[in-house]
């Protein structure tokens, strides 16, 4: 695959060395709904060894403690909260994020409708005045960079306003982590404006919002067709000129199912070809959901980009 001249070098392995080095002053505190679960428990204690997160474990006391000791981990810079319930363990992590105990939610062994709820939750919920979304962030073998996606899990089908919002939290992650000015794509399923293809339309109003200054930080465009996003070799051929074109960091997706689907096609075709990390952005704190089916090292990422978002307000 083709590398771009002067483009962002950004990889995991420094996204864990930021989120030790912006760590050292005070470490974030990641509280975590239903921590009583051994893959969970683990990776806490591993993000804890690491330097670069202060857990609040909130779940069953006599369980985390059994879990400890089975799997000869350590709870030093942890926190255990005494929890039996799960919407408890829930509303107890969400409450502790909304007040300001913790720096970074996140879901541990509770459901995500249950996570949710709280995190939603007008009166102990991270709910702001904002646009929650969600970014996925990718590191695929071949590519010399990172990739963004957004999003593909929390807004389903997203009106033009709520694209905008999208686009600019997404931006913003890309900052944290250091691609200062990152080239966004909006997705549709051409490379032309189409009045009767809604995701067309959209991206070329964003695209063009984005010339007039109203979406800072970035280069935006669209609309593009996937493979003339990423491929400078595709855009060539299809006659696609942009400063974007082939050359994407940001991606755009017009509807959550084609977020989900993008997602899980790099995690099962590419497997650990690619790795991958992922965070709600745009409430009072960052917040990760973590799926069932996520691999330990996805986990391990996902909390350090948390972790460095919430120490650099993003």
């Amino acid at each position: 695959m083709s590398h771009r001249t002067g483009s962002s070098t950004v990889r995991f392995r420094d996204i864990i060395r930021l989120a030790r080095s912006v760590s050292k002053t005070r470490r974030p505190r990641v509280a975590v709904a239903g921590a009583d679960d051994p893959v969970v428990l683990d990776v806490l204690c591993d993000a804890s060894a690491q330097g670069f997160a202060a857990p609040l474990l909130y779940g069953r006391q006599s369980n985390i403690q059994q879990l400890v000791k089975r799997q000869r981990l350590s709870l030093k810079g942890c926190e255990i909260v005494d929890v039996d319930d799960p919407s408890d363990a829930a509303r107890l992590a969400a409450q502790a994020a909304s007040s300001g105990t913790a720096d970074v939610l996140m879901k541990g062994n509770v459901t995500t409708a249950t996570i949710m709820k709280a995190a939603l939750d007008k009166e102990i919920g991270i709910k702001t005045d904002r646009l929650m979304s969600h970014v996925a962030i990718f590191e695929v073998e071949g590519y010399d960079r990172i990739m963004f996606m957004s999003d593909g899990g929390i807004v389903i089908e997203p009106d033009l306003e709520q694209k905008v919002e999208i686009v600019r939290n997404a931006i913003s992650v890309a900052h944290a982590l250091g691609v200062r000015q990152p080239r966004v794509a909006i997705l549709s399923s051409i490379e032309i404006v189409n009045t009767r293809m809604r995701s067309a339309v959209d991206a070329a109003i964003i695209a063009k919002m984005a010339d007039r200054g109203q979406i800072k930080g970035a280069i935006v465009d669209g609309p593009f067709a996937f493979d003339n996003a990423i491929s400078p070799e595709a855009a060539k051929q299809k006659g696609v000129r942009s400063p974007v074109a082939g050359n994407a960091d940001i991606l755009i997706v017009g509807h959550a199912d084609v977020g989900n689907v993008l997602y899980k096609t790099l995690t099962y075709f590419v497997g650990k070809r690619c790795k991958t990390a992922g965070v709600i952005v745009g409430g009072m704190v960052p917040m990760v959901v973590v799926s069932r089916a996520d691999t330990y090292e996805a986990r391990l990422n996902s909390i350090a980009v948390a972790c460095i978002l919430s120490q650099t307000g993003e």
